[in-house]
């Protein structure tokens, strides 16, 4: 990335990230860091990757990363986990080797986990090859990958800094308890429907956040419902491009939308082949002593539902979490117009979407979520670019490097063959975002 570089020997989160950016690039959906609370302890999953193919279950398997000293204890740690989750596929990843290696690769095969060494990290791929398909990768994508992770690492921090450092502002303890609720808590709920509900309602409990969080940084109360950010906090966002809490609460959004969108789909699959353990949930009430029972699924509303049953149609929509994972985090929400015959053929490299299909892998969003006058925004002629709406800027930049390494050549964002007054400063706009954010 532009003016920003990553460890040469990645660490702790790190080494996850950097773990984590060659399942993505294999074709994965990647869950990071999922959180489980009991009442005296935490318990933190490093990576659930899964894979999605045609005609077949989602399958699961579960990543445990080291970069530091491991043994026994640390891999029947995961065989704990795969029986908690009914996995029967781990790989626990380290960088140390140890002298008895074999034992434990032995000794860990029948526990249903494969330990995988990466002592030598320019050999990761080969050492991760069997496992990932990583044929769609040109070489920068792995890199990128791990610059949108240190992004998101970047914003949740600033986040919980913020909260911890000024208790009398709202908005910054409401999104911290949103982004725990979508990225962990309702990762435990077995059955998807009721995991969809759980998600439906917490996207619900928290409408128009990055309105509201707006409204409470020009004085405004938080309490209050807004629909639109107040025109300054718009403008410093998205004509100035100044590095604000639209970044954390931008991010959060969309995590919230990719989560919902991620499990329907799962619902989908699943009630296709006719799993009703994960697919059918209800409730009751008693009324007069008189039993009542309803689907939860009823519960939703009926727009969501109708897109569900749309989308349900469509030959990739199997495919669809893994798209929208690149399409916010990779390639950052984004299409440039006067490319996109280029950018369709990109996308469908690196998400087994084809190009004539990904038309319906965008509208997934707009039937899920349905908004007034769409989801996109056209910058038109002046910059060539189409958006989506309230995107985090730094993500925008992460795509902003996407573009000068897939068309820029030598020149970098100069050499991207675009057209518009403004197309190559708003690139360079949004890198400048994300570098301030990384160097903070």
């Amino acid at each position: 990335m532009a003016n920003v570089a990553l460890p040469d020997l990645p660490q702790g989160d790190e080494f996850e990230e950097y773990v984590s950016a060659y399942f993505q690039c294999g074709g994965f959906y990647i869950d990071r860091k999922l959180i489980e609370r009991g009442e005296d302890e935490v318990l933190e999953l490093d990576i659930i990757a899964t894979a999605y193919q045609k005609e077949q279950m989602p399958d699961m398997q579960l990543l445990e990363i080291k970069s530091g000293k491991w043994g026994f204890a640390d891999i029947f740690k995961v065989k704990g986990w795969m029986v908690y989750l009914q996995l029967s596929d781990g790989k626990f990843i380290v960088r140390e080797g140890r002298k008895a290696l074999e034992f434990f690769i032995k000794k860990s095969n029948p526990l249903g986990i494969t330990v995988i060494p990466i002592c030598d990290l320019t050999a990761t791929a080969d050492a991760l090859k069997p496992f990932t398909n990583l044929d769609t990768c040109a070489g920068y994508e792995v890199q990128l990958w791990r610059f949108s992770y240190w992004t998101e690492r970047q914003l949740v921090k600033r986040l919980y800094a913020a909260k911890k450092k000024d208790h009398t502002v709202k908005r910054y303890s409401a999104l911290a308890e949103y982004f725990h609720l979508v990225n962990s808590k309702t990762f435990f709920t077995e059955n998807i429907v009721e995991r969809v509900q759980e998600l439906y309602e917490t996207f619900q409990r928290f409408p128009n956040i990055s309105a509201k969080c707006a409204n409470e940084t020009v004085g405004n109360s938080f309490d209050r419902e807004y629909e639109t950010l107040p025109k300054e906090i718009y403008e410093e966002t998205y004509y100035k491009c100044h590095l604000n809490d639209m970044a954390m609460s931008c991010f959060i959004e969309h995590r919230a939308r990719l989560a919902i969108l991620k499990n329907a789909i799962d619902y989908i699959i699943y009630r296709k082949a006719g799993d009703q353990s994960k697919t059918v949930a209800t409730d009751h009430m008693s009324i007069m002593g008189k039993e009542y029972h309803w689907s939860i699924m009823d519960i939703l509303p009926k727009a969501f539902r109708q897109g569900l049953e749309e989308i349900a149609k469509e030959p990739y929509v199997h495919r669809y979490p893994v798209f929208w994972q690149w399409f916010l985090w990779f390639f950052g929400g984004f299409i440039m117009t006067d490319l996109e015959e280029k950018e369709y053929e990109l996308f469908a490299r690196h998400t087994g979407i084809p190009p004539s299909e990904i038309p319906n892998a965008l509208g997934a969003y707009e039937k899920l979520f349905p908004m007034e006058r769409g989801w996109f925004i056209d910058l038109g002629s002046r910059s060539m670019v189409k958006q989506i709406k309230m995107m985090s800027v730094p993500f925008m930049g992460v795509g902003a490097n996407v573009r000068r390494l897939q068309y820029g050549g030598s020149r970098g964002f100069d050499g991207i063959p675009t057209k518009g007054q403004f197309t190559i400063k708003d690139l360079s706009d949004w890198n400048n975002v994300v570098v301030e954010l990384l160097r903070s």
